[in-house]
C-alpha cells in the first residue's frame, strides 16, 4: 500500500514537472500566470468588469495575454505594460479587442534589461498621444512576485535569467487553457489519491 501511495505522489511531481517545464538543472523557470482585474489604486479607466490573464516568462522573453469584457473606448487603443521596480515601465505591445471586449496578444518581450518588475498593466493610449511612455489611463492590472536579484535565485515562479533571454518563438498554449488543464490534471491526481486512501481504510476494517 505504501508503494501505491508513493507512486501516486510521484505522479503529482512528474505531472507538475512535465506541465510547467521544470528540468532537474539549468531550467529556464516556470512561467508566471497573473490574473488581471480592475485593481484598486491602479486602475482608473475603462469597464470595471474587465478581466484577463497574462502568462509570461522573463527567461524565455515572451508574453501571452487574453482579456474579456474590455470593450473598446472611443479614441483609445489598449497596450500591455510591465511596471514596478527601480526603472521605467516596459511596453509589451498593442492589444486588439473586438466589439464584445475580447482580445488576445502573443509576442516576444523586446528590450528586457531588468527583472524587478512586479506589476502588469493594460493601459489605454489616446489617439494622437505620443508613444514611448506608459499612458496615464490604466485599465486592468495584476501584481506578481518579484524575482530575486541573485543569479538562479527565485522568490516566485520565474527564474532570473543568468544570460540574455531566448527571444525565439514562444511555446504553444494559451493562458486560460493552461489554467484549466492544470486544474484538470491536479483533480485527476487527487481522485487517484482519494481512491487509494479509501482502499486502505476498507482493508483495515475488513
Amino acid at each position: 500500500m505504501r508503494m501505491r501511495l508513493a507512486a501516486a505522489v510521484g505522479i503529482v511531481v512528474i505531472a507538475g514537472a512535465l506541465w510547467f517545464g521544470v528540468a532537474p538543472a539549468g531550467a529556464n523557470g516556470v512561467p508566471q500566470l497573473v490574473k488581471l482585474t480592475y485593481l484598486e489604486g491602479v486602475s482608473n479607466f475603462g469597464p470595471k468588469e474587465s478581466e484577463g490573464v497574462v502568462e509570461f516568462s522573463f527567461a524565455e522573453a515572451y508574453v501571452r495575454l487574453e482579456v474579456k469584457h474590455l470593450k473598446p473606448q472611443a479614441g483609445h487603443i489598449y497596450e500591455g505594460w510591465l511596471a514596478g521596480g527601480a526603472g521605467a515601465p516596459l511596453s509589451i505591445g498593442v492589444i486588439e479587442v473586438d466589439a464584445g471586449g475580447a482580445g488576445a496578444m502573443e509576442t516576444k518581450i523586446e528590450g528586457l534589461e531588468r527583472y524587478d518588475y512586479n506589476l502588469f498593466i493594460v493601459a489605454a493610449r489616446a489617439t494622437g498621444e505620443a508613444a514611448g511612455t506608459m499612458p496615464a489611463q490604466k485599465s486592468i492590472a495584476g501584481r506578481f512576485t518579484l524575482i530575486a536579484d541573485g543569479e538562479g535565485e527565485t522568490v516566485g515562479g520565474d527564474v532570473r535569467p543568468a544570460q540574455l533571454p531566448d527571444t525565439g518563438e514562444p511555446s504553444e498554449g494559451r493562458p486560460w487553457s493552461r489554467i484549466v488543464m492544470t486544474g484538470g490534471v491536479m483533480a485527476g491526481v487527487a481522485f487517484i489519491l482519494a481512491g487509494l486512501i479509501r482502499t486502505k481504510r476498507r482493508r483495515r476494517t475488513a
